[in-house]
């Protein structure tokens, strides 16, 4: 009876601490209330091979059709010309890429250098350009292939564009839906494509000081690998488990049973 009581306080103890605490799937675990934290905000500079939509207009039409020709592919309800940027093929089809020597062609305006340009200063380069052969022409350029992939413990894995200058590692794990609850947000990966090479960061998402972290601003072509938590094999086993166990139990109340 006592080898049976001891059984059944062993599966008590491995199932009580093999349980996760909330606290482990709350970021930012560590800031106070109304606290600022100051952060590190790299800026993404552009290379060869980037993408740029690239929208001029001006009073002319003929200007107009040259640089937006979507402007003739709207249809009702909303505008097909836009639309198609917002795909892998249609950015690479109808975008303007950044050439092996950081050139960008643009029909008028010519060649434009922009490589290691910071992405914030491109439209102003190339409004400049633009005032050089046009009156009142409005500017506008986003980069079109900023992508990052999200994986590992998260609700829907994939390849996600971004369409704004910037994105945090959290947005990215938002956009995929969150984490799982077998994640361990302690342990979250980017890899960054260098040219010659690939570096890794290790992020700690329930500590402020992700916020210092070159790597909480993502830059196009990073991944995120949200690792999984250190008791997920035993929460994914537990039913196994409970089945050896009770079966155990079972045995040994027999064994007890027989021996008196």
């Amino acid at each position: 009876m006592k080898t049976h009581l001891k059984v059944l306080f062993f599966i008590s103890f491995v199932t009580l601490f093999s349980c996760r605490n909330s606290k482990d799937l709350i970021y930012l675990n560590d800031a106070a209330n109304n606290e600022i934290i100051k952060g590190l905000q790299t800026e993404y500079i552009l290379k060869s091979g980037d993408i740029l939509y690239v929208s001029i207009k001006s009073m002319n039409p003929e200007v107009n059709i040259l640089f937006n020709p979507e402007s003739n592919m709207e249809v009702s309800g909303g505008s097909y010309g836009y639309q198609k940027y917002t795909t892998p093929s249609g950015a690479y089809l109808y975008g303007f890429e950044i050439d092996i020597d950081g050139n960008l062609k643009l029909p008028m305006l010519g060649k434009i250098n922009l490589l290691g340009t910071p992405i914030s200063q491109v439209e102003s380069i190339v409004q400049k350009k633009a005032d050089e052969f046009l009156n009142d022409a409005i500017v506008k350029v986003k980069l079109l292939n900023f992508k990052v992939t999200v994986t590992g413990e998260v609700r829907n894995p994939g390849t996600y564009y971004n369409y704004n200058n910037s994105i945090t590692v959290i947005e990215a794990i938002a956009l995929a839906s969150g984490n799982t609850d077998f994640a361990s947000i302690k342990k979250v990966m980017v890899v960054r494509t260098l040219p010659d090479s690939n570096k890794t960061y290790t992020l700690d998402l329930s500590s402020k000081k992700i916020y210092l972290s070159e790597a909480f601003y993502l830059q196009p072509n990073d991944y995120v690998i949200v690792q999984p938590d250190k008791y997920k094999n035993f929460q994914l086993n537990s039913q196994a488990y409970s089945l050896i166990f009770s079966s155990m139990s079972i045995l040994l109340a027999v064994l007890g049973f027989v021996i008196r």
